[in-house]
């Protein structure tokens, strides 16, 4: 069923009607934040040269050569994620909460084999880490004249063609095109056919959004209701030479599960005759599946108290479907309110579906850390500061559609032409300390994640602030970790078709992000 799809998304360009596997999909599932024990977050995830540090593992493979004992940990989240919406100079506001296992990490410590050799110990380490954490719902609302989702649909349906409106557009599934956009519209009664004076079909669609004079003015609102996370499953092997050189490689295993309901509605606010009152249309997307990649990463000790790391990540290859279906309610004063849903123009009545892969940047970093005052002592005060870069190739994301349909190819280079126009490479930067007082230590961090986007307009630059207290004593240990992080994005609604009544396409919705994450970690070495 990917015609049904390509065709919707090659007639309405960016409009809201569903566009699974967009460019943006391929940016989600390639993002990053900080992530690992309460420990690691707290100090910025700035954990590429640290060593004793369970989670670091995620980051550079060559750390877990530290570990000459063994090491077990989990750590439980409780993520937040507010959003502020501003549109057509209004503003709203939404939020979400959930709780979550973030991390859960175990390492087998190695202890020199051969006496007398160089090689101090060979250790191993596995775990499952979230990377990505999708839960959050975003909404916004403004009034706009001249501009409707509703003109896309007919003028969608103008353009395909149309000569069988009632079979084409909903009515025969081997006929089906637009099934996700003008389909719906058509059965709904949102979009309606002009006709000839002997009642026949004219070959052109109007919306019921247009008053008689051809204006248009509703309210439109937008609730995205995003849920699931990216789970990373790893394995990792490291070797100590000397107590000066580490070197560590590791296997990951992604699995993405994600889900998005997302809601637009208009309601006529016109003062002018119009048929419209109001209609909703609600995008369902699951997307599901997982990946492979690989770290190598090494790091030497030129002295006791500073550690130099450097690491490099593989793309990860992620086999992906998705699952997706649309529902539309159109509420109109000749008609009634009427209801239809992709899933009634298929013989099955199940979702659309779609297979893909996506291929993530590469990734580089180096990685430092300083400890002060070391001592065996661990009566005396002591610390160290952390510092990673990290740079990603946002530009190199790719994506190979598995379909066969006849479409894939051309669908290909759409998404990935797509992505060269639209990303660029960034640099990220994580820095954080630690002051240890005996059996208590107290931490603070920063990290920055540099925008993708080629355009400057479209600011996707993250900011997040840690800090946290730990307890360690006999072999137990306890972290407890904030971090707040903010960001401001853009979201472009739809962009309206070529068309000669002078319809605009409405400004970008600016979406201001603030996170709230408290963590707690238990942990045990033996």
């Amino acid at each position: 069923m990917m015609k049904r799809m390509v065709l919707a998304i090659a007639m309405t360009g960016a409009c809201i009607s569903l566009q699974a596997q967009n460019i943006d999909d391929a940016l989600r599932f390639s993002s990053g934040a900080p992530s690992g024990s309460a420990r690691a977050q707290a100090v910025g995830g700035a954990q590429g040269a640290l060593g004793g540090e369970a989670s670091s593992m995620y980051i550079n493979p060559a750390t877990v050569g530290f570990f000459r004992t063994s090491d077990f940990s989990f750590t439980i989240g409780v993520p937040s994620i507010s959003s502020t919406g501003t549109y057509q100079k209004e503003s709203a506001s939404d939020s979400r909460t959930n709780l979550n296992i973030s991390n859960a990490t175990l390492i087998w410590g190695g202890k020199r084999k051969k006496p007398g050799s160089k090689w101090q110990n060979f250790s191993g380490g596995i775990g499952i880490n979230r990377t990505y954490n999708f839960n959050q719902r975003t909404y916004y609302t403004g009034e706009i004249s001249n501009s409707s989702l509703s003109l896309n649909y007919y003028l969608a349906a103008d353009a395909a063609g149309i000569t069988n409106p009632n079979a084409q557009l909903g009515g025969d599934p081997d006929q089906t095109i637009l099934a996700h956009s003008s389909a719906l519209a058509y059965q709904t009664y949102l979009i309606n056919p002009v006709k000839n004076s002997d009642g026949s079909f004219a070959g052109t669609f109007y919306s019921a959004a247009e008053g008689v004079d051809n204006s248009v003015k509703v309210r439109q609102e937008s609730t995205s209701f995003e849920r699931g996370g990216n789970t990373e499953f790893a394995g990792t092997f490291g070797a100590n030479y000397n107590d000066k050189f580490y070197i560590g490689g590791g296997v990951g295993v992604p699995n993405i599960q994600y889900r998005r309901d997302l809601t637009w509605r208009e309601t006529n606010t016109n003062t002018v005759a119009t048929d419209l009152n109001y209609f909703t249309t609600t995008e369902f997307l699951r997307t599901y599946g997982t990946g492979v990649n690989a770290k190598l990463g090494v790091i030497y000790r030129p002295v006791r108290s500073l550690s130099l790391g450097a690491t490099v990540h593989s793309p990860s290859w992620m086999w992906l479907t998705d699952e997706y279906s649309t529902d539309m309610t159109t509420s109109t004063k000749s008609n009634g309110i009427n209801s239809f849903s992709s899933r009634d123009s298929r013989y099955d009545g199940l979702d659309d579906e779609s297979k893909y892969t996506i291929r993530t940047p590469w990734k580089g970093i180096l990685s430092a850390t300083y400890l002060f005052a070391p001592s065996a002592d661990t009566r005396k005060p002591t610390g160290f500061i952390s510092f990673d870069y990290e740079y990603v190739d946002y530009a190199s994301m790719h994506f190979r559609f598995k379909n066969h349909d006849g479409y894939d190819r051309e669908t290909e280079t759409d998404r990935n032409n797509g992505i060269k126009d639209t990303y660029q490479a960034a640099s990220n930067f994580r820095v954080g300390g630690e002051l240890k007082l005996h059996t208590i230590a107290l931490r603070l961090g920063y990290s920055y994640y540099g925008s993708p986007y080629k355009l400057s307009s479209m600011d996707g630059a993250r900011s997040y602030y840690s800090g946290g207290i730990g307890y360690r004593n006999n072999g137990f240990y306890v972290d407890l970790a904030f971090i707040y992080g903010s960001s401001t994005n853009y979201v472009q609604p739809y962009t309206m078709l070529a068309n000669n009544m002078g319809y605009v396409t409405p400004a970008a919705a600016q979406i201001e992000k603030h996170s709230y994450t408290g963590l707690a970690t238990f942990g045990w070495k033996f």
